[in-house]
Protein backbone atom coordinates (compact mmCIF):
# COMPACT_ATOMS: atom_id res chain seq x y z
CA UNK A 1 0.00 0.00 0.00
CA UNK A 2 1.20 3.41 -0.95
CA UNK A 3 1.74 5.96 1.82
CA UNK A 4 0.18 9.42 1.35
CA UNK A 5 2.78 12.15 1.33
CA UNK A 6 1.76 15.73 2.12
CA UNK A 7 3.83 17.95 -0.15
CA UNK A 8 3.45 21.66 -0.90
CA UNK A 9 0.87 21.08 -3.64
CA UNK A 10 -1.50 19.25 -1.28
CA UNK A 11 -0.89 21.89 1.41
CA UNK A 12 -2.00 24.68 -0.94
CA UNK A 13 -5.09 22.69 -1.93
CA UNK A 14 -6.03 22.07 1.72
CA UNK A 15 -5.50 25.77 2.49
CA UNK A 16 -7.85 26.82 -0.35
CA UNK A 17 -10.50 24.29 0.64
CA UNK A 18 -10.34 25.41 4.29
CA UNK A 19 -10.56 29.07 3.24
CA UNK A 20 -13.61 28.43 1.07
CA UNK A 21 -15.37 26.44 3.82
CA UNK A 22 -14.77 29.19 6.41
CA UNK A 23 -15.99 31.81 3.93
CA UNK A 24 -19.16 29.80 3.18
CA UNK A 25 -19.81 29.33 6.91
CA UNK A 26 -19.73 33.10 7.58
CA UNK A 27 -21.76 33.78 4.43
CA UNK A 28 -24.47 31.36 5.64
CA UNK A 29 -24.42 32.82 9.14
CA UNK A 30 -24.80 36.42 7.94
CA UNK A 31 -27.87 35.53 5.85
CA UNK A 32 -29.37 33.63 8.78
CA UNK A 33 -29.12 36.80 10.92
CA UNK A 34 -30.71 38.91 8.19
CA UNK A 35 -33.82 36.75 8.30
CA UNK A 36 -34.24 37.17 12.08
CA UNK A 37 -33.52 40.89 12.23
CA UNK A 38 -36.77 42.69 11.39
CA UNK A 39 -35.75 46.32 12.05
CA UNK A 40 -39.04 47.65 10.66
CA UNK A 41 -42.39 48.28 12.28
CA UNK A 42 -45.60 47.00 10.74
CA UNK A 43 -47.16 50.40 10.08
CA UNK A 44 -43.97 51.99 8.79
CA UNK A 45 -45.63 54.08 6.06
CA UNK A 46 -48.16 55.69 8.40
CA UNK A 47 -45.43 56.48 10.92
CA UNK A 48 -43.32 58.05 8.19
CA UNK A 49 -46.18 60.35 7.19
CA UNK A 50 -46.56 61.56 10.80
CA UNK A 51 -42.83 62.08 11.33
CA UNK A 52 -43.22 65.88 11.33
CA UNK A 53 -45.21 65.57 14.56
CA UNK A 54 -42.44 63.43 16.07
CA UNK A 55 -39.87 66.11 15.25
CA UNK A 56 -42.02 68.78 16.90
CA UNK A 57 -42.46 66.62 20.03
CA UNK A 58 -38.69 66.08 20.24
CA UNK A 59 -38.07 69.81 19.95
CA UNK A 60 -40.55 70.41 22.78
CA UNK A 61 -38.71 67.84 24.93
CA UNK A 62 -35.38 69.54 24.17
CA UNK A 63 -36.73 72.85 25.49
CA UNK A 64 -37.69 71.43 28.91
CA UNK A 65 -35.81 72.99 31.83
CA UNK A 66 -34.86 69.56 33.20
CA UNK A 67 -34.72 66.59 30.88
CA UNK A 68 -36.36 63.20 31.37
CA UNK A 69 -33.91 60.49 32.42
CA UNK A 70 -34.13 56.83 31.47
CA UNK A 71 -31.83 54.39 33.26
CA UNK A 72 -31.53 50.90 34.77
CA UNK A 73 -31.23 50.18 38.46
CA UNK A 74 -31.62 46.83 40.28
CA UNK A 75 -33.49 45.01 37.49
CA UNK A 76 -35.76 48.02 36.99
CA UNK A 77 -36.10 50.39 34.09
CA UNK A 78 -36.69 53.83 35.59
CA UNK A 79 -38.13 56.79 33.71
CA UNK A 80 -37.65 59.90 35.80
CA UNK A 81 -39.45 63.13 34.96
CA UNK A 82 -38.65 66.58 36.35
CA UNK A 83 -40.38 67.24 39.72
CA UNK A 84 -42.77 69.82 38.23
CA UNK A 85 -44.27 67.17 35.92
CA UNK A 86 -46.90 65.53 38.12
CA UNK A 87 -49.83 64.67 35.88
CA UNK A 88 -48.70 63.75 32.42
CA UNK A 89 -50.64 61.54 30.05
CA UNK A 90 -48.91 59.32 27.57
CA UNK A 91 -47.28 56.02 26.85
CA UNK A 92 -43.97 54.22 26.97
CA UNK A 93 -43.11 52.13 23.94
CA UNK A 94 -40.52 49.40 24.38
CA UNK A 95 -39.39 48.47 20.88
CA UNK A 96 -37.09 45.48 20.28
CA UNK A 97 -35.60 45.87 16.79
CA UNK A 98 -34.76 42.20 16.31
CA UNK A 99 -38.13 40.77 17.42
CA UNK A 100 -41.36 42.71 16.99
CA UNK A 101 -43.29 40.10 18.99
CA UNK A 102 -41.61 41.43 22.15
CA UNK A 103 -42.64 45.07 21.59
CA UNK A 104 -44.68 46.55 24.42
CA UNK A 105 -46.74 49.66 24.99
CA UNK A 106 -47.24 50.77 28.60
CA UNK A 107 -49.46 53.61 29.83
CA UNK A 108 -47.61 56.38 31.59
CA UNK A 109 -48.48 56.34 35.31
CA UNK A 110 -46.15 58.52 37.37
CA UNK A 111 -45.70 57.99 41.09
CA UNK A 112 -45.40 60.76 43.70
CA UNK A 113 -41.73 61.28 42.76
CA UNK A 114 -42.60 61.93 39.09
CA UNK A 115 -41.18 58.66 37.86
CA UNK A 116 -42.29 55.33 36.48
CA UNK A 117 -40.58 52.09 37.39
CA UNK A 118 -40.85 49.13 35.04
CA UNK A 119 -39.58 45.78 36.27
CA UNK A 120 -37.55 44.44 33.38
CA UNK A 121 -37.57 40.82 34.56
CA UNK A 122 -40.37 40.41 32.03
CA UNK A 123 -38.15 41.86 29.28
CA UNK A 124 -35.54 39.81 27.47
CA UNK A 125 -32.02 41.15 27.78
CA UNK A 126 -30.57 42.82 24.73
CA UNK A 127 -31.00 46.00 22.75
CA UNK A 128 -34.22 47.98 23.21
CA UNK A 129 -35.44 51.34 21.98
CA UNK A 130 -37.34 53.11 24.76
CA UNK A 131 -39.75 55.76 23.48
CA UNK A 132 -41.62 58.00 25.91
CA UNK A 133 -44.46 59.97 24.34
CA UNK A 134 -46.48 62.23 26.66
CA UNK A 135 -48.59 65.37 26.93
CA UNK A 136 -48.09 67.87 29.76
CA UNK A 137 -49.99 71.18 29.94
CA UNK A 138 -51.45 70.41 26.50
CA UNK A 139 -47.96 70.32 24.92
CA UNK A 140 -46.82 67.04 23.33
CA UNK A 141 -43.32 65.71 24.10
CA UNK A 142 -41.28 62.72 22.98
CA UNK A 143 -37.89 61.27 23.86
CA UNK A 144 -36.18 58.19 22.49
CA UNK A 145 -33.26 56.29 23.92
CA UNK A 146 -31.49 53.14 22.82
CA UNK A 147 -30.59 50.86 25.72
CA UNK A 148 -29.09 47.48 26.35
CA UNK A 149 -30.93 45.74 29.17
CA UNK A 150 -28.98 43.21 31.23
Amino acid sequence: MRKFKLNWGWSILLFYITFILVFLFFFYRSFKELKTNELVTKDYYEKELAYGDVIKKRQNADTMRVSVKIFQKNKNLIIEFPPYVQKAEGKIILYKPDNSKLDQEILLELDEKSRQIINHDQLISGRWDVIVDWIFNEIPYRIEQKMTLN
